[in-house]
């Protein structure tokens, strides 16, 4: 089993570690410690972090191209049903695939896992942990209090956020949660003046275009080709829904799926693979072999689900075949309850799409020591929130005294900020990107060579105005609209990330509205210092530069569509 130990670096730390469970169903978590470090916030514990067996860095590895599977039945074009058939297909072949190797499945479950974290707990030899745990993360959690029972770890506290707890999860409910939640945001969206002026009966619309979906798909052309049936657009829209800071930008997105406008998709693309890929055979064995116990009752949800609802069915890799099983057996232990008296903090989001709110009070009820905090019009892992970070740091260091939730008050308060002033132009980001996160030389060049030119104009011409020499007023003027241009595209650009979410891939904050009339400004004066340039003859450097530099900035603005001809 592979695992990771962050040390403290304080002169003394406290001697009992945090232990991380990983969320989703047995994904990896180790390819997560850096993000999981950074959000961090407290630093005078050891952090602990491992792969449940049969996934990541753990070996054996079961069914590792399973995911990769799943992402080609993606990108092509299958209805509902011909989806899940064929992704049925591909769990039995990998349940074969391990009987063939002599892996028992039942080996890779919940009460085994949680077995080995115990293990590992007492092989580092710490005698007290605390327990951490977001989504299936909190059967993780569970699992260890029960594996802990008879052995020589103390449980200090359990942080337990977006609950699953056992015997209880709503596996047949997920796409009625789902709409229930994309339904909320919708409401927020049209009971807000301006959001419902920029995008009137959007609900309606979007429900219209669900159903237009199931028999005519949406095909993006990106570096490969994907088609988007109603079961895919609705998987990347509950994605989004995990996190609050994406809420507000939902109408922005649901109008660019509308409209069949698919370049945001260009940013997102390699994130969905890399998501989607990095699922393996202990989704099966954490999805079905935990939960089969209540498969009866799932079914019965599920098939009311599809009857209600088939255009909000979700591109889910594992429902379909859990409702329909009937090989995989079930673990009677997880159909028990965990119940504790140890200090616990369980947090919940009340628009939360894949665990709800009740369930959450499931589990604060089982904990009979616990504090419970409800996080309004926020999502999936509330400890994703600065407050939610906030409260859990003041816990893990007084787990028997109530945090104080002042700023969960005032985050309750806050309404979704929806961005309805934008200047919209979704090609901003891969500007962004090739600049900020990519480096790419040649873009850095074509925007710092013209910024760092026309700042020596400028000076220049100035310099040449007040020493009552000859002043080239066009190249002064070409100098400062470039100087312009840049400075308030990256002000612009700076203002849109700040604002986190989504924003950025659909353009930037209202006040960048004048950027394509400067850039078509700096085009037309470009022409007329060639043409100067060339009837006079007048070749030398400083109108050399000046052309250069407006010819780089044409280059961004052509390339970007950052002008008034592309609109």
């Amino acid at each position: 089993m592979a695992y990771t130990i962050s040390r403290s670096t304080i002169a003394n730390p406290e001697p009992d570690p945090i232990i991380i469970f990983g969320g989703g169903w047995g994904n990896p978590n180790l390819n997560r410690t850096l993000s999981n470090l950074k959000s961090m916030p407290v630093k005078n514990r050891d952090i602990i972090m491992f792969d449940y067996r049969g996934s990541g860095y753990s070996l054996p590895n079961l069914c590792p191209d399973l995911g990769a599977k799943h992402w080609d039945v993606l990108k092509e074009n299958h209805d509902y049903k011909s989806f899940t058939e064929i992704v049925n297909k591909q769990c039995y072949d990998c349940l074969d695939e391990l009987k063939q190797k002599g892996i028992d499945y039942k080996r890779y479950s919940t009460e085994v896992k949680t077995i080995d974290a115990v293990k590992l707990i007492e092989q580092l030899g710490y005698g007290e942990v605390n327990l951490f745990g977001i989504s299936n993360g909190t059967m993780g959690v569970q699992g260890f209090i029960r594996a802990a029972e008879n052995s020589s770890v103390k449980i200090r506290s359990i942080y337990s956020d977006s609950n699953v707890p056992m015997a209880a999860f709503q596996n047949g409910k997920t796409t009625q949660l789902y709409k229930q939640v994309l339904d909320n945001i919708l409401d927020d969206c049209a009971n807000d003046p301006e959001c419902n002026k920029a995008h009137p009966n959007l609900k309606e619309r979007l429900y219209s275009f669900l159903l237009k979906t199931q028999t005519k798909p949406l095909v993006y052309k990106g570096a490969e080709e994907f088609v988007f049936n109603s079961q895919e657009i609705n998987g990347i829209l509950q994605q989004f829904l995990y996190k609050s800071d994406y809420y507000k930008d939902l109408p922005l997105l649901l109008e660019a799926f509308i409209a069949n406008d698919l370049t945001f998709m260009d940013a997102l693309y390699g994130i969905f693979e890399t998501l989607v890929k990095k699922h393996n055979g202990t989704s099966i064995v954490n999805y079905v072999y935990d939960w089969k116990a209540r498969q009866d009752i799932a079914k019965k949800e599920y098939k009311q689900t599809t009857e209600q609802y088939p255009e909000f069915m979700i591109s889910d890799f594992y429902l379909d075949f859990y409702v329909s099983d009937t090989m995989v057996s079930f673990n009677a232990r997880d159909t028990i309850p965990v119940t504790s008296d140890i200090p616990a903090l369980v947090m919940a989001g009340t628009y939360d799409p894949i665990t709800s709110v009740e369930h959450s009070k499931i589990m604060h009820s089982r904990y009979s020591n616990s504090y419970y905090f409800e996080f309004e019009k926020i999502g999936h892992g509330v400890y994703g929130t600065t407050c939610g970070k906030e409260i859990f740091k003041a816990f893990i260091e007084q787990p028997n005294q109530k945090p104080n939730d002042a700023c969960l008050m005032e985050l309750n308060a806050t309404p979704i900020n929806f961005p309805t002033a934008l200047y919209k132009n979704n090609k901003i980001n891969k500007l962004i990107q090739k600049v900020g996160l990519q480096k790419n030389v040649l873009w850095i060049f074509l925007l710092a060579f013209p910024l760092l030119f026309s700042l020596i104009v400028c000076f220049k011409e100035v310099i040449s105005f007040f020493r009552k020499k000859d002043v080239n007023p066009l190249n002064l003027l070409q100098a400062t609209l470039i100087l312009l241009f840049l400075i308030g595209l990256s002000y612009y650009s700076f203002e849109t990330i700040q604002l986190g979410g989504l924003t950025l891939l659909f353009g930037l904050v209202g006040g960048a509205w004048w950027l394509p009339w400067i850039s078509t400004t700096i085009l037309i004066f470009a022409l007329i210092i060639v043409y100067q340039t060339i009837k006079k003859s007048n070749i030398n450097l400083w109108n050399v530069g000046i052309m250069m530099s407006s010819i780089f900035v044409g280059l961004v603005i052509f390339s970007f569509d950052i002008n008034l001809f592309l609109k």
